[in-house]
């Protein structure tokens, strides 16, 4: 009996946790919906891409900028290069057999865990949450499961035509409580990341020079 009982509890439990997943989903709008389809759609179509990322980041009193090359080839390589800030003139990639390859500015070479402290930024972000398809998967992580509110606008950035996503966090896991996204509404290529915390901003994030299906070689992702 108490082996019945506690397996049907386990079935009660998922079946909440489908519920609350139905309903937050529910109450999501159908223009987010729509444009997080096509944001999916467009980055499908994505084989490779490289860009220039410039990152500002605030914790507390500390701040820190950098400017990196970010190059991505499905169907998970990726590969970083600093060109100002801190380690300037080093690189970093995630090579086809997953594995993180770092070399330094003076040359030195080393195989690094995902979770090295080395590959973080001020804000605890590493080279490996830069793709768009992470990116995608933590908004509809957001938005769908966490019940994250969200609206989009349609409106001019940098000369622009671009879909405006604003999302109020409510994460207990985060102190994130303000974000905004802005993607070009022909491409879908990301151009800027703002996030806040009350109302201190924590991360700013511009994309320049993107440039999408372009030839990256795989030795490019080898280090």
């Amino acid at each position: 009996m108490p082996k019945k009982i506690f397996i049907i509890a386990i079935f009660l439990s998922l079946g909440l946790v489908f519920c609350r997943d139905v309903l937050v989903s529910a109450e999501v709008d159908n223009d987010v919906r729509e444009f997080l389809k096509d944001l999916e759609e467009a980055i499908n179509e994505m084989d490779t891409y490289s860009c220039i990322m410039v990152t500002e980041s605030w914790r507390g009193k500390l701040y820190e900028k950098r400017i990196v090359r970010f190059s991505f080839k499905k169907p998970n390589l990726m590969r970083t290069d600093v060109l100002e800030g801190k380690k300037r003139g080093s690189s970093v990639v995630l090579n086809k057999k997953g594995k993180v390859r770092g070399r330094s500015a003076w040359g030195f070479l080393d195989t690094l865990r995902h979770t090295d402290k080395r590959l973080k930024n001020l804000r605890g972000a590493t080279f490996m949450n830069s793709s768009m398809l992470d990116k995608l998967e933590r908004l509809r992580e957001h938005i769908f499961k966490r019940g994250c509110e969200a609206e989009l606008d349609e409106e001019e950035y940098a000369d622009r035509e671009v879909y405006h996503l604003r999302i109020r966090h409510k994460d207990e896991d985060d102190s994130i409580t303000l974000e905004d996204l802005w993607y070009d509404e022909e491409t879908y290529t990301i151009l800027k990341n703002t996030k806040y915390e009350g109302k201190d901003k924590a991360a700013d994030t511009a994309w320049q020079e993107f440039e999408v299906n372009i030839p990256l070689d795989d030795s490019l992702f080898e280090l």
